[in-house]
């Protein structure tokens, strides 16, 4: 029943018309405890956002009902007026957002654009047997793979190769990506382009403000920029 109330909240979650967030409540009656479904769009919630929420209600919980872990402290009062307050959001998500413009615009970045200009001109062949289309190809079509490799593949990958080359394990994955797809383009005539250009997505929680502290802001923090590119020798 709590799988199929949550599909149901899931899809009453409509972004265009404002509604990123569903709260069920389950009541299993005086005597079991009830369960509580929090539902939040991606746009309003990240990884990070989950763990601060889930940490706050079961502070604030614990502080209005003395409860903690299903037993009752003994000095617990219950009442509504001993909640405790919580942490302060030191930076609101607008205030991030106001910075990130201010950002945008400053003389440092300005000075950038020529570099991503210049990346974002990297022909880039299509990647299989058709465009991708905004209709059929959404975030619910996805599917996933998972490989799992041998230590012995694996260990040269996060120590050896990274070191030989000054360089972080993601630019040795990215570089064997770029080669794997000119190959595969190369091989079935899609493509002679010697470069991939891709998107590569951080956590976005970036300090480019040193007033900034996200560490209790909550919101869909992301980073997404066409470095990733690679000339394939």
């Amino acid at each position: 029943m709590v799988a199929q109330a949550g599909e149901a909240a899931r899809r009453r979650l409509r972004p265009g018309a404002a509604r990123v967030l569903e709260v069920v409540w389950f009541d299993a009656g005086p005597s079991h405890p009830g369960q509580l479904l929090l539902l939040g769009h991606h746009l309003v919630v990240d990884a990070v956002s989950w763990r601060t929420l889930v940490s706050d209600l079961a502070t604030a919980w614990e502080a209005a009902t003395g409860v903690r872990d299903g037993s009752r402290g003994a000095d617990a009062a219950g009442s509504g007026d001993q909640v405790s307050a919580l942490p302060p959001v030191l930076t609101s998500y607008r205030r991030w957002a106001e910075l990130l413009v201010a950002d945008a615009h400053s003389d440092r970045r300005l000075a950038e654009l020529p570099l991503w200009q210049r990346l974002l001109a990297t022909p880039d062949p299509q990647l299989g047997r058709r465009p991708l289309d905004p209709a059929r190809d959404t975030a619910e079509e996805l599917r996933t793979l998972t490989v799992r490799l041998p230590a012995e593949w694996t260990q040269p990958l996060l120590t050896t190769a990274p070191t030989a080359f000054h360089a972080g394990v993601n630019d040795v994955l990215l570089t064997a990506l770029a080669l794997a797809v000119v190959d595969w383009r190369a091989e079935r005539g899609t493509g002679q382009e010697p470069a991939l250009l891709l998107d590569l997505e951080g956590h976005g929680r970036e300090g480019i403000d040193d007033r900034a502290d996200l560490t209790r802001t909550v919101g869909w923090f992301t980073s997404m920029y066409p470095s990733g590119w690679i000339r394939a020798r």
